[in-house]
């Protein structure tokens, strides 16, 4: 299978570190992908105030994936997996969207005829890679390491469309750490927002929620967090010193991407999967 890779808008500004990793990630297991030329955002910003413009720029993104010759488009967002995902229920149920957005594909030349698979990089690692080929280029264990996860909404709701995890008892990213040595049990308030929806309106509010499901997760008995979502990993990661602030207790924990995670245990280096760019104390994790 051949992926257009779809990078997103916070790879480009503040997530660096997710896509080295994924891309070094990828490339180990010679999976075939190729940058989207000319892609554009995603159209999750504006989804419920510009409902029409989300689903042009969406549709565009299918439409140039498939026009470069792609299977199939990976996503290292869960906001982007959704949307990306979500466009072909909309337009495939609203004829008169679908109308709308070709009208507007076609001042460039381009028409929405159907929409790509949509696959984020945890179906990539669990379902394409799979766990055996996982365990078996392991290089390092990683011993020590009890490893809370945090899956994020998008990635497991609506029930209307397929999601890449069960939205009720996911258990993929378990498994993968698991697989790479570390062990990561479930917890009560495994599937609780991290609430960067609403960061922008009610910040106290958000950081509180973040924070406290840090404290919870340290109470526990969890070294380190695993993310999936870059705005997850900001409530949840790089947000950890004012949130804990906010609340009042110590919320410093090691918080990283799950695609850094299987990189460490491949043997690869610092550089290589940009954890020079985590601000969670990662090399008290290494250590």
């Amino acid at each position: 299978m051949k992926y257009g890779f779809y990078i997103g808008c916070t790879s480009q500004s503040d997530s660096y570190e997710n896509e080295i990793s994924a891309r070094a990630v990828m490339k180990h297991f010679e999976i075939d992908f190729q940058d989207i030329e000319d892609q554009n955002c995603c159209g999750t910003p504006i989804k419920s105030t510009k409902h029409e413009m989300w689903a042009f720029l969406a549709a565009r993104i299918h439409v140039l994936a498939k026009a470069q010759g792609y299977d199939a488009i990976a996503t290292i967002c869960n906001g982007c997996d959704l949307s990306l995902s979500e466009l072909a229920h909309e337009l495939e149920h609203h004829a008169d969207l679908k109308e709308k957005v070709n009208k507007a594909l076609a001042k460039e030349g381009l028409q929405f005829e159907s929409a790509l698979p949509v696959r984020n990089i945890l179906t990539i690692l669990y379902d394409d890679i799979g766990l055996e080929k996982l365990k078996k280029s392991v290089k390092k264990k990683l011993k020590g390491l009890i490893t809370a996860t945090h899956y994020g909404c998008h990635i497991i709701r609506p029930p209307l469309i397929p999601r890449p995890a069960d939205a009720e008892k996911p258990t993929k990213m378990q498994e993968i750490l698991e697989t790479l040595g570390a062990k990561s049990p479930n917890y009560p308030e495994l599937l609780d927002c991290c609430a960067a929806t609403i960061i922008g309106i009610e910040a106290e509010t958000a950081l509180s929620e973040s924070g406290g499901k840090i404290h919870i997760m340290k109470q526990r008995g969890y070294n380190s967090i695993c993310n999936i979502c870059p705005f997850c990993h900001k409530q949840l990661g790089a947000s950890q010193d004012v949130a804990g602030k906010v609340i009042g207790k110590d919320v410093k924990l090691p918080a990283m991407y799950l695609s850094q995670y299987v990189g460490l245990a491949l043997g690869m280096d610092k550089e290589t999967l940009g954890l020079q760019l985590n601000l969670t104390g990662w090399e008290d994790l290494i250590k």
